[in-house]
């Protein structure tokens, strides 16, 4: 939703606006990006102390680890939804886009089944799911209990789909969208 505001913006000319003012087109997309990071900051604890409240899930069992997975996951989806809205070319084809890739990370990334069910092509394809990632980090932290040293690779795996999604997105936005 925060990415496709862009395209919002571009149908509306709100853009062309915000680009005659002293403001670069970078900050314009880094502001975005930086909302959209939060906002998935703030779902992912939300969902955690509904887990805690309700289900009295502990969540002291490795703080920081649980701290970096948050902030790795939120960047990686963050940054996939700027890439989403930076490979479409109008809000609704965007938002038809995140619907179908959503629904299939979801599905192979282990989100609505366990992957230990799934055939074992659909287990390697799911290596390249977001979902997969941080669904095995808080496996990691939660149920294998395992020390952040064991975690880090998947944070890192995470914080480079972050990356890359980024770089592609400025790039996508640079030729599209705005001057940089």
């Amino acid at each position: 939703g925060v990415g496709t505001s862009i395209l919002e913006e571009k149908e509306n000319g709100t853009i062309n606006r915000l680009l005659y003012s002293p403001l670069k087109g970078s900050t314009i997309l880094y502001g975005k990006m930086l909302f959209a990071f939060f906002i998935s900051i703030l779902q992912l604890t939300t969902m955690f102390l509904f887990a805690w409240l309700i289900f009295n899930m502990d969540l002291s069992v490795n703080i920081p680890a649980l701290i970096l997975m948050i902030i790795a996951t939120a960047f990686a989806v963050s940054s996939l939804g700027i890439f989403l809205a930076a490979v479409a070319k109008t809000r609704q084809q965007a938002q038809n886009l995140s619907t179908i890739i959503i629904l299939i990370m979801s599905a192979i990334g282990g989100s609505m089944i366990p992957l230990f069910i799934m055939p074992a092509i659909l287990q390697k394809i799911a290596l390249l799911s977001v979902n997969y990632w941080g669904i095995q980090g808080f496996y990691d932290i939660f149920w294998r209990t395992l020390p952040l040293e064991a975690i880090l690779p998947k944070i890192l795996i995470l914080m480079s789909i972050g990356v890359f999604m980024t770089m592609a997105s400025i790039q996508l936005f640079k030729k599209r969208i705005m001057k940089f």
